[in-house]
């Protein structure tokens, strides 16, 4: 059991206010004994919309209880949706009290459901109302993740109510913390950022000033940023100009992103990743509003890109200890997935992200390049081959799911890893090591064709041999002379390889994954890589890719190979 801290003071904001019907004074005592006042205190000064649209009426509030009334159903529903999102975004919580219907039907918590779906707004919705919402705001089913609208029952008690919103007190707020809130207009834009600023508020509560720096790199639209917080009362003595500061990073984006990282940093990073080896959030300050949310964790210092490692000749070691130290917690869990091939597990990376029926495709500005490399730029036929080639069963277990290069970091040979947006329970295990050398492909030759020390078809012909056939055949290993701009990628990409080859379920599974790994990256459409070197190297990608499909279908390597029974996986 987790220790707990009793405060003699109570919850920070411990008042509630009640709109609509207002417990009895026997009733209230419930809310008293756990040393929480109300509004109105005053009969004839009752709760208003105006009042919930204050904010320094709201800064003192932990959760307003409303009540819907039986004889004005729509009433409620219309109204919550005025402030519901402003109160939210403050951390107080919203109770509804449904009215009660003498014909006991679902009439009055159809109408305060149907404002929550249609203004997409956080409550806990029943199985088949939470299933009406769009994929992508869907939080985990049967989660009640705060700050959110909490329907009850007019049959519960006050009781039974002051129990429940008593023991689920809000965060405290810090009104006046100092930061310059020009670094989240720039990047963000005005629209939402008063929720923001809301969120940095309670995530640093105890903190005096807070100054933030974006990050680079990173396409999920949740950006990072790193954050020097001065604690307000802290053990380091203030210096001369203001209060030593504790170095974190911060992450903000849509609320759903926010809560399924959280889920699995939780699930999966804090008992499974070594401490040393991944960023730890700190969970107090993990916050959500109504639309976004905010993660906020130690930032990890003193380390280097994996890029800059491999380039320098240094990620050898680096790439031993990403597999069998960091993901050693996943990947020594594999298992085989009997019923379903390699091709249908990976079946949804051919598609836009969250577009199930629309496929991937180059962007415009890749094409000429790839037609003077003689590539095909149909995605179509690739699909098939790949769906053909990969009819094996593959072992599967936890993958990060977007290990680019700059996703992983080095210091004194530990590989640590970050940002784990994209993370899946059972994925291919073959998956995080090809999308790993993929990422050094498209990211780890920029800075040569910027300073013209390579060409786009100089980088083609002298990294060509790594994928032939031959090259990935179990146990091989390719070289090049000693000295040429491309050994660095030769040594990381053999150490990736040699790693990989227990992590097929047949020999061509590490190729097929790579392939499509190669070709998703190629039809990346993200603007930040219309400059003209990611441009190039993207479509590079993308020509390896299919080569090595077209290269596996000619030569028939998996086409023959059939889907493997339970039984027989199960038993190597």
């Amino acid at each position: 059991m987790a220790i707990r801290e009793f405060s003699l003071e109570g919850t920070p904001r411990a008042k509630i206010a009640f709109v609509g019907e207002v417990p009895s004074q026997e009733d209230l005592k419930r809310f008293s004994e756990h040393k929480f006042t109300w509004e109105p205190s005053n009969p004839a000064d009752p709760v208003t919309l105006n009042k919930l649209s204050d904010p320094d009426f709201i800064a003192k509030l932990d959760a307003v209880i409303w009540t819907q009334d039986a004889t004005k159903l729509k009433a409620l529903p219309r109204e919550l949706r005025g402030v519901a999102r402003k109160l939210l975004d403050h951390d107080v919580r919203i109770y509804v009290r449904l009215a009660s219907d003498e014909n006991k039907t679902a009439i009055p918590r159809k109408h305060v459901v149907n404002a929550i779906i249609e203004d997409l707004l956080p409550a806990n919705l029943q199985r088949a109302e939470w299933q009406t919402l769009p994929q992508d705001q869907r939080e985990r089913e049967n989660s009640l993740l705060f700050p959110c609208i909490y329907i009850v029952d007019t049959a519960n008690s006050w009781g039974d109510i002051a129990a429940l919103v008593c023991s689920r007190p809000a965060s405290p707020i810090k009104l006046n913390l100092n930061f310059d809130e020009k670094i989240l207009l720039d990047r963000f834009g005005r629209e939402g950022h008063e929720e923001r600023v809301n969120l940095l508020k309670r995530a640093f509560w105890n903190c005096s000033d807070l100054r933030l720096t974006l990050l680079d790199g990173g396409m999920s639209g949740a950006p990072v940023f790193k954050a020097y917080a001065s604690l307000e009362a802290g053990l380091v003595q203030q210096g001369s100009t203001s209060p030593y500061p504790h170095l974190f990073f911060v992450k903000i984006g849509p609320r759903k992103k926010i809560t399924d990282e959280y889920d699995k940093y939780c699930s999966h990073i804090s008992e499974y990743v070594p401490f040393h080896l991944g960023p730890r959030l700190r969970l107090e300050r993990c916050n959500l509003g109504s639309k976004q949310g905010i993660l906020v964790g130690d930032f990890v210092e003193g380390a280097e890109t994996l890029i800059a490692c491999a380039r320098g000749g240094r990620c050898g070691h680096a790439i031993a200890n990403l597999f069998d130290k960091t993901l050693g917690g996943w990947r020594k869990q594999e298992r085989a997935k009997p019923v379903q091939s390699l091709s249908s597990q990976l079946a949804q990376k051919w598609y836009v992200e969250g577009q199930k029926d629309k496929l991937i495709e180059v962007p415009a500005e890749r094409i000429p390049l790839l037609h003077k490399l003689q590539a095909d730029t149909q995605i179509g036929p690739l699909k098939e081959m790949f769906e053909q080639l990969g009819k094996a069963a593959a072992f599967a277990g936890p993958a990060h799911g977007d290990m680019h290069a700059t996703n992983v970091l080095v210091r004194h040979g530990d590989a640590i890893i970050i940002d784990f947006e994209k993370l899946e329970q059972q994925y291919p295990l073959t998956y995080d090591p090809a999308s790993l050398e993929g990422g050094l492909l498209v990211e780890g030759f920029i800075e040569d064709l910027k300073a013209a020390k390579l060409s786009p078809e100089s980088v083609v012909s002298m990294i060509a041999p790594l994928y032939e056939g031959r090259a990935f055949k179990v146990g091989q290993t390719t070289y090049c002379r000693p000295g040429d701009p491309t050994e660095w990628y030769y040594n990381a990409v053999n150490q990736i390889r040699t790693l990989s080859w227990s992590a097929e379920n047949e020999p061509c599974h590490y190729a097929l994954t790579l392939a499509l790994c190669l070709i998703r990256k190629g039809c990346n459409p993200h603007q930040e890589l219309n400059a003209k070197e990611p441009n190039a190297l993207r479509a590079i990608a993308f020509f390896f890719g299919q080569k090595i499909l077209r290269e596996m279908a000619s030569t028939k390597l998996c086409a023959s190979q059939d889907l493997k029974p339970a039984s027989e996986v199960e038993g190597q």
